[in-house]
């Protein structure tokens, strides 16, 4: 083990010399504390910057870490809600998310343009000379906006060249003291044998794909569940392990694109997930993985093995897993369809499955990994309703063409919904008719889908007055009970009126002018299914 862990050790110092400080500021004046790190494993993504605890407060003034331009300016009520992307001369882009509000030059331009394109959702790009930001300015204060799920700061760090995410804290950004050691809790297999960080007792598996390691990395103790830096797998003779000294597998979140980011989905070994709800990091890529892998030299066909699996935090601190593994690839599916054991390369084919009046397709590199698609009707349920199996994560939308029966109503064509559930989460999609009479539903999910449809307008009613951006605002509450708001809009005493939409708590906030003594509002709003609804509201101080 003393070779491995002087290999160990250059791959740390190397990692550390590759280390550069171009922050002349730290985002927020706050001892930084994580809630979330780069590149960790998220349904579908990976987290794509750094999550700074903000004290569980809203209103921490935000600065730019160095001097540069406003060079995008957002506001949606999900994703990022108010969000500030900062250009650099170094070849960088600095992004602050999650926003309570903006300094007062930036806000004043926000409402410039909702006023001018009568919009509350704004992308507004900005020219390099327009807004210049020395470093250290206050650009905004922290919040709990968009899809927040608790008041912090999202930063990223970007290359502005490919806008591709960086790794942060290679570039100088302090995420605070590492007080609690990373912990392999165990080693999983696809099938469902589970052992301890050190084992004796051998894995067995059918291919390298199958195992996924489960990790507990905190900051402090009982805080956040964070993500890792790196893995690296080493796949050894049983009789003379330690020997050699590259890894077969290892990746490293340095950057990734947007792209393919739902490869981290692949990176996840998926069948632990939906069986135990536990996310884990597979030792070996898949065809279609994210590109974070360094190595994968050979995939080692069938015999027990001794492997040894190292992982490194974002702090730097390692920890190391070891047992023997037995590969029988009898049952393999990879080596069915792609003759081989090393599926790098492998693309998944198109083709269709049809059960009942639901038909779907795909095309070519929709999944990840092969599969036989299979189709369960239940006819029990009151829904038309589906179960596709087996459980398998996707890249590409795929085509779910739905017949409906001859005596469903016309009216309910444009708001027919497709709902569809996996251990990953849920999606909804309104469909549309085709020529033929069916409907079709584009959805990136294979599992458990069911009908629905939509034709109720959302919801608005008065709760009172809120505190908003640090002064008072009047709150609406706005809703539908099926679909996401697609559209709103305000008009005040007869005047168009920004407002802010909280879609996760389902607020429209309208800031109080103190000049006006009567409001007299109409809210406008409208679903995904294109269901919309007026309210008026008559409020007088």
């Amino acid at each position: 083990m003393t070779c491995r862990f002087i290999i160990i050790f250059s791959l740390l110092s190397k990692a550390l010399l590759a280390q550069v400080d171009l922050f002349d500021y730290q985002p927020m004046d706050l001892e930084p504390n994580l809630a979330g790190s780069f590149g960790e494993l998220r349904n579908h993504h990976f987290h794509s910057g750094v999550d700074l605890r903000t004290k569980g407060k809203v209103g921490q003034p935000v600065r730019s870490v160095q001097e540069g331009y406003l060079k995008r300016l957002v506001v949606r009520p999900g994703g990022f809600g108010m969000a500030l992307y900062i250009s650099h001369p170094s070849g960088h882009t600095s992004v602050y998310a999650h926003l309570d509000r903006f300094q007062k030059s930036f806000h004043d331009l926000l409402l410039k343009q909702s006023f001018k394109t009568k919009s509350n959702l704004i992308d507004l790009y900005l020219k390099k000379d327009d807004y210049l930001v020395n470093a250290g300015d206050t650009i905004g204060w922290s919040g709990n906006s968009g899809s927040s799920s608790g008041p912090h700061l999202h930063f990223e760090w970007r290359d502005s060249r490919t806008q591709e995410p960086l790794n942060p804290v290679d570039y100088g950004l302090k995420i605070g003291s590492d007080i609690v050691n990373p912990n392999i809790i165990a080693v999983h297999t696809k099938a469902g044998q589970s052992v301890k960080s050190i084992w004796t007792d051998t894995l067995i598996i059918a291919d390298w794909q199958d195992i996924g390691v489960e990790i507990l990395e905190q900051q402090i103790p009982k805080g956040p569940k964070l993500g890792i830096k790196s893995m690296s797998a080493w796949i050894e003779d049983i009789n003379e392990p330690n020997q050699q000294e590259d890894p077969d597998f290892s990746w490293e979140i340095e950057r990734f694109s947007f792209s393919d980011t739902r490869g981290s989905d692949g990176h996840m070994q998926h069948n632990i997930h939906s069986k135990f709800g536990i996310r884990t990091y597979r030792i070996a890529p898949v065809s279609q993985p994210a590109k974070i892998w360094k190595n994968s030299y050979s995939f080692p066909e069938n015999g027990i093995y001794e492997l040894t699996i190292m992982i490194e935090t974002m702090s730097g601190q390692k920890t190391v897993s070891k047992g023997p593994v037995l590969k029988n690839s009898s049952n393999s599916l990879w080596e069915i369809v792609s003759k081989t054991s090393s599926p790098i390369d492998w693309i998944s084919p198109n083709g269709e499955i049809e059960a009942r009046n639901l038909k779907i397709s795909w095309s070519k590199n929709s999944f990840m990994e092969p599969m036989k698609p299979e189709i369960v009707y239940n006819a029990v349920s009151k829904k038309p309703k589906w179960i596709c199996s087996p459980d398998l994560p996707v890249i590409k939308s795929l085509n779910y063409f739905w017949t409906p029966p001859s005596d469903y109503p016309k009216t309910l064509r444009n708001k027919t919904i497709l709902i569809g559930k996996d251990p990953r989460g849920i999606s909804k999609v309104v469909g549309r008719p085709t020529g033929d009479g069916k409907i079709l539903f584009k959805m990136k999910l294979w599992g458990e889908t069911h009908i629905s449809s939509d034709n109720n307008p959302p919801k608005i009613y008065f709760i009172g007055k809120k505190l908003f951006q640090n002064q008072e605002a009047f709150c609406f509450k706005l809703y539908d009970e099926l679909l996401d708001i697609k559209n709103y809009r305000v008009k005040l005493n007869n005047s168009w009126q920004w407002a802010y939409f909280d879609a996760k708590n389902k607020n429209l906030l309208i800031p109080v002018n103190p000049k006006i003594k009567i409001f007299n509002f109409e809210i406008f709003a409208e679903d995904e299914a294109l269901n919309n609804t007026t309210f008026r509201q008559l409020i007088e101080l």
